[in-house]
């Protein structure tokens, strides 16, 4: 039997979510008012200066229905100019951390409003069938497309499931998630989102992207809120990936005065 180690030093942070909620009541339609449904939520947003100019399609095709449910008394999630979200007032917003490792997964719900962690939990990674090295994942991944989407959604599967044993565990529901934030190694990454691996897999071992990514959470088959992100850190290289770049994060390496040596053992070993 595996134990998952998802204990730590929890380090306290002042939460600076790109997730913010605005809780209001809207009048509703009239003859003699006409606006939109949308378009109510826009101009109750534009009275607390916060200015949004689109409507995730999700949220939009809920969005009728719910005011009505709701009594008009709703509670918005933005993100950047962006709603994601509209849900009954009150609901904590939450937010999904998950590390992806060549064996196993790690996943932690935060609340936004606080930075707390209210509940912490281990899988096995299932893409261990296809090899526990990272290396026959890939050569797996390259035989055809559907490989390739097997793979991807053996990994993606297991974080969906990650995330509702995660709510089951927090009292909470899905739809409270509103961000949420993915690392793992390059070869991880790049099997995740269904990217190429074959550049990675042979030298000069060369990433799809190193950049950070915002993925929409629906298009990586996650159920969170209707528009809520998965954000992805960058990768350092072929092997050096997003996992690493979070332990960085973590010690806050970049205010540390003294040489300082940050290890991440796991399948491969990353030494900074």
């Amino acid at each position: 039997l595996q134990r998952m180690q998802v204990e730590g030093l929890e380090v306290s942070v002042p939460p600076q979510p790109a997730v913010k909620t605005y809780a209001f009541k809207l009048s509703p339609p009239s003859l003699h008012d006409l606006r939109s449904d949308a378009t109510r939520i826009y101009d109750a947003l534009k009275q607390e200066k916060i200015d949004c100019d689109q409507f995730d399609i999700n949220a939009l095709r809920e969005l009728s229905p719910k005011l009505r449910e709701l009594n008009w008394e709703v509670q918005a999630a933005v993100r950047g100019s962006e709603i994601i979200s509209v849900n009954r007032p009150g609901i904590r917003p939450l937010g999904l951390a998950v590390d992806v490792g060549t064996t196993k997964i790690a996943g932690y719900l935060v609340d936004l409003a606080t930075g707390k962690t209210l509940a912490s939990r281990g899988a096995m990674n299932p893409q261990i069938a296809y090899g526990e090295d990272i290396t026959s994942r890939m050569v797996n991944a390259m035989k055809s497309r559907e490989e390739a989407a097997r793979l991807q959604n053996l990994e993606t599967s297991a974080i969906d499931q990650l995330a509702a044993e995660l709510c089951i565990q927090a009292k909470a529901n899905r739809d409270e998630i509103l961000d949420a934030v993915i690392v793992g190694n390059t070869a991880i990454h790049h099997l995740m989102l269904g990217l190429p691996v074959k550049q990675l897999a042979f030298s000069p071992f060369v990433a799809n992207v190193q950049e950070p990514l915002d993925v929409k959470a629906c298009d990586m088959g996650l159920n969170l809120a209707p528009g809520a992100y998965v954000h992805i850190l960058s990768n350092v290289a072929g092997y050096v990936g997003a996992d690493h770049i979070s332990d960085l994060l973590a010690i806050d390496a970049a205010n540390i005065k003294e040489t300082t040596l940050a290890i991440d053992i796991g399948t491969n070993t990353e030494v900074s």
